[in-house]
């Protein structure tokens, strides 16, 4: 790495040793083990390269590359030019940690991957390629599993009665993965995964056998959508990587098909899920600016988040467009020399929700980085299908300006005058959405229901520009210890179920009424739930923190079953694999299974994991 000539900044040391969470602020965490041999390296890393090599590589000074080019080498190689050779006078300041972590955050994946996760170096490869054959029978495709983004499996092949009974039947560990990244989707009898190593993954459904993997540039911890191809692949499947890039591959081969760089914002990345929808692919853009912009020599900010729509077939790039519509501007210049620019901010960093009948695409919003705050950021947005056009915002909370690592709600203590120049001069309290909008039409009347970072659920009117219809405050937010809503909430034909992140006697997984806003009822397992909920007939299933996957009555909250993931497992595949804190990925029921990422590990150096579970019932005793 290049380093400018001003001194290492020693300054950000103490934050630069804490993991937090990867989305928009979403959580707080104590500082991770310093692990050598599995640096926890996305904000830790992208700290310490803002502050020591970011001077060369994102202006090209001295034929520096940039991080995109950067991203196209594997950690070793990165690791390997910061220790040995004529590029290691640049990182001589750098403590072997945190080369580590800047390795890993600009490799965009583990250390070790590269040379362990294919398949073809797996004891489990299929015997036999059995006939591909999707949209047919029970399938679970893509994030919410329909383009409303329900999370509501209306054919799981799995019976209420039956979930009691419910018992492991396979386990993929991902091979050197740090954590249990992303959600599967099942079509065609197969499960397509991705991982944080950047190896997708086609498994048997029945067995877990292994088909193929797709090595992607970076991590991948989309959910992934088949949809029909042309030519030789007959189906293709889409995600994005945490690099920004999206790919579609032959769904039966794995062989790449197109790819594109949705944005070249050096920390732009693909979080939420591509959605498929007629033919198209909207693709939601969120970054981790904020997580380098408390650093005193960023210039921060210029990200803007935004979606594009492209051709799903061709990869033809149909039209982009930002949440926050104006361009960054140059603001002032800070007394270390740093330049400033505004407005920015606003990521996606959840699964579009489309509309095809009305021609209209919603996304939800996360925090401005620079004050004022956008009046796009937490909020929800409209845009045309067919031409991107924004159609309306709605804001639900201004003035959340917020960059990590400033001193603010989290780090009340520190004193005002320590705070770096590019912080926002009043902090806001990283209140976005992390929740997609989810569609829902009752009674005749449609409505968008999401959840919120503060605890809120609302409920808004589509067609008459987000109008708030009902709010609900289910949880205290961050900022009261009591918890919101983080990843994802669920909806029925009735009720909406939304799961707060802490849970105490008045607190819990809350099932509402959409029409009115009314709570029906709350379930308390005993600890909150950061991951999305999904919901079959008569079972609502979350995932918690502790690694416990829980099923709860959609009449009354009544507990149906539960089974703690958080340990070691004996897999398919052979890999050393266990699991640990369910989170960003929900739990996916298609063709009588019950699938679960299990060990997310972006909250901190705690239940790391890296596991795939497939659940099925146990056979009746008559043999039926």
């Amino acid at each position: 790495m290049r380093r400018h000539t001003l001194p290492l900044i020693l300054i950000g040391s103490v934050f630069l040793l804490r993991e937090i969470t990867s989305a928009s602020g979403h959580g707080q965490a104590p500082a991770p083990v310093q692990d050598l041999n599995h640096p926890q390296g996305t904000n830790a890393g992208i700290f310490a390269f803002s502050g020591n090599c970011a001077t060369c590589h994102d202006s090209g000074r001295g034929g520096a590359p940039d991080r995109y080019a950067l991203n196209h080498r594997t950690p070793e190689e990165v690791l390997s030019k910061m220790t040995s050779g004529p590029h290691a006078e640049y990182a001589r300041a750098l403590s072997e940690f945190q080369k580590r972590v800047v390795a890993v955050y600009v490799g965009g994946r583990p250390l070790g991957a590269a040379a362990s996760g294919d398949a073809a170096t797996m004891s489990n490869r299929c015997a036999t390629a059995e006939p591909f054959r999707p949209f047919t029978g029970s399938e679970w495709n893509g994030w919410g599993v329909d383009a409303s983004n329900s999370r509501f499996q209306q054919n799981p092949g799995l019976s209420s009665e039956e979930v009691p009974t419910l018992t492991l039947k396979w386990a993929f560990g991902f091979p050197f993965g740090n954590s249990a990244y992303g959600q599967p989707s099942v079509v065609g009898g197969r499960v397509f995964v991705g991982s944080d190593t950047g190896f997708v993954y086609a498994l048997d459904a029945e067995t877990g056998c292994v088909y193929w993997s797709f090595r992607a540039n970076a991590g991948v911890r989309t959910a992934p959508s088949v949809g029909p191809g042309a030519a030789a692949a007959s189906y293709l499947l889409y995600f994005g990587d945490i690099r920004a890039n999206v790919y579609a591959v032959n769904a039966e081969t794995g062989t790449l098909v197109w790819t594109d760089r949705l944005d070249p914002h050096p920390v732009a990345r693909v979080t939420g899920a591509p959605k498929l929808a007629g033919g198209r692919l909207y693709v939601p853009l969120s970054s981790l600016e904020e997580s380098g912009a408390g650093n005193p020599l960023y210039p921060c900010c210029t990200f803007r988040g935004g979606i594009a729509a492209y051709d799903a077939v061709t990869g033809t790039r149909l039209w982009k467009s930002f949440t926050v519509a104006q361009e960054p501007r140059k603001t002032k210049v800070t007394s270390k020399g740093t330049q400033l620019w505004a407005p920015a901010g606003a990521g996606v960093w959840s699964s579009p929700t489309v509309d095809l009948s009305r021609r209209e695409v919603y996304v939800a919003t996360g925090n401005g980085y620079t004050e004022p705050a956008d009046e796009a950021s937490d909020a929800v947005l409209a845009y045309h299908v067919d031409t991107g056009q924004r159609l309306w915002v709605k804001q639900v909370m201004a003035n959340d300006a917020y960059v990590r690592d400033c001193p603010g709600i989290y780090r009340p203590n520190v004193p005002k005058d320590s705070k770096s120049e590019t912080c926002p001069e009043e902090l806001g309290p990283d209140m976005d959405f992390g929740n997609a909008p989810i569609l829902r039409e009752v009674k005749g009347r449609r409505y968008i229901v999401i959840g919120q970072k503060d605890g809120h659920a609302w409920g808004l009117d589509p067609d008459s520009n987000g109008r708030i219809l009902w709010s609900r405050q289910l949880g205290l937010g961050w900022e009261n210890g009591g918890g919101g809503m983080m990843w994802g909430s669920a909806a029925d034909d009735r009720l909406a179920y939304f799961p707060v992140t802490r849970t105490d006697d008045r607190l819990g997984l809350a099932a509402v009424d959409i029409a009115t806003g009314a709570i029906a009822w709350r379930a308390r397992p005993p600890v909150g739930a950061s991951a999305p909920v999904t919901v079959i007939p008569g079972v609502v299933f979350l995932g918690a923190s502790t690694g416990t996957v829980y099923a709860f009555s959609t009449t009354d909250g009544r507990a149906l079953w539960s089974f703690d993931t958080n340990r070691a497992f004996d897999t398919v595949n052979g890999a050393t694999a266990k699991g640990g804190n369910i989170n960003a990925a929900g739990p996916v029921v298609a063709g009588g299974l019950l699938l679960v990422s299990s060990g997310y590990s972006d909250l901190g150096g705690g239940n790391r994991g890296n596991v795939l579970l497939a659940f099925a019932a146990a056979p009746r005793a008559d043999g039926k």
